[in-house]
């Protein structure tokens, strides 16, 4: 259409004490007269005629756009919206944009498109509380990435002086050729200060074996062998992530790096259904009990090894070719068997 047949509208044309209320929420109404045409309407807020500057009359501005290039994108859409016959109450924003006054400060806007019963308005009003808010969220935001990254670089720092530390020692078990106890618990330092800290995924495995713990029948009188074979075992069946270390005994500790709980587990039953079709040469199978937990940010390595612990004894508990599981918080969740 190219002109429009609009009269004044009550919502507009109502009380001084709307209008007023208006300007004191800093909102200036223009009504659309024609295509492109606005007249100016109310009590003029003290922000519009900063931004704005009047005509050579000394009368406020009735073309807000031909001084500020966001406006003037917002007009073509706000005329394509009048265009298109919305209902009463339908309404078009621009989102918030900021202009930039002479004296340096910076003045966020927003502008509406609205339809009501035989009106057509454009309001453009300051945002200055919303926009504040985002100021102090991006700060805020900022800071907190700073603080994020120097956390990264500090655990980073630790990670490299743990790993030199183990590297000056001989970390390794002379039987198994897996690490060894000390360096167990050195690794553990390492992968949890270089742990990410939106995702601190990080689980362990503890396994031991009837063969070479305890009294009966099953003890194996040279375990030497069967410590070897295991060696290669972990060596060839875990991932190039994980980390095996021989504890002590019949007791081994697999390092999950990037690992959450339900994935340990999976790993554990399936270690477990190797563990029945692999022939160590026994005569009979080796019968693994294995016990899961995953790593509480803020706790120390002991603790998370004590927890792994619980978990094995809960497995030992239910009996060979099981899986005991302890989530972060120490609650018991029922073994299962591969």
């Amino acid at each position: 259409m190219t002109e429009s047949n609009l009269t004044p509208d009550p919502a507009i044309s109502g009380s001084d004490l709307g209008l007023e209320l208006l300007r004191l929420m800093e909102v200036a109404i223009l009504c659309r007269a024609l295509p492109r045409s606005y007249d100016l309407k109310g009590l003029v807020p003290d922000f519009y005629t900063r931004v704005f500057p009047p005509g050579a009359d000394g009368a406020a501005c009735n073309a807000p756009w031909n001084h500020s290039p966001m406006l003037e994108f917002f007009l073509g859409e706000a005329e394509d919206f009048f265009e298109s016959g919305p209902k009463p109450g339908e309404s078009l924003s621009s989102g918030l944009w900021v202009e930039n006054l002479d004296s340096g400060e910076e003045l966020p806007l927003m502008a509406t498109a609205r339809a009501l019963k035989n009106s057509q308005l454009l309001l453009v009003q300051t945002m200055r509380d919303e926009y504040a808010q985002r100021v102090r969220l991006s700060r805020r935001s900022q800071a907190d990435l700073r603080s994020r990254m120097d956390l990264r670089e500090k655990r980073k720092i630790i990670s490299n002086h743990l790993l030199k530390n183990a590297k000056k020692k001989n970390p390794f078990d002379p039987i198994t050729k897996l690490y060894n106890r000390e360096a167990l618990m050195d690794l553990l330092q390492a992968q949890i200060a270089s742990l990410p800290i939106y995702a601190p995924n990080l689980s362990l495995i503890m396994m031991s074996l009837d063969q070479l713990e305890g009294s009966g029948e099953n003890i194996l009188a040279d375990g030497d062998d069967l410590l070897r074979q295991l060696g290669q075992f972990l060596r060839r069946f875990l991932r190039k992530s994980d980390a095996a270390a021989h504890y002590g005994g019949g007791v081994f500790f697999i390092v999950a790096a990037g690992t959450a709980l339900p994935q340990a587990i999976m790993a554990a039953e399936r270690l477990i259904t190797i563990f029945k079709d692999y022939d160590f040469g026994l005569g009979r199978p080796v019968r693994p009990y294995l016990g899961c937990t995953s790593y509480r940010p803020g706790e120390e390595p002991g603790e998370f090894v004590a927890r792994a612990r619980q978990a094995l004894l809960d497995a030992v508990r239910s009996g060979p070719d099981t899986v005991g599981q302890r989530d972060p918080l120490g609650k018991t969740v029922a073994g299962s068997t591969a």
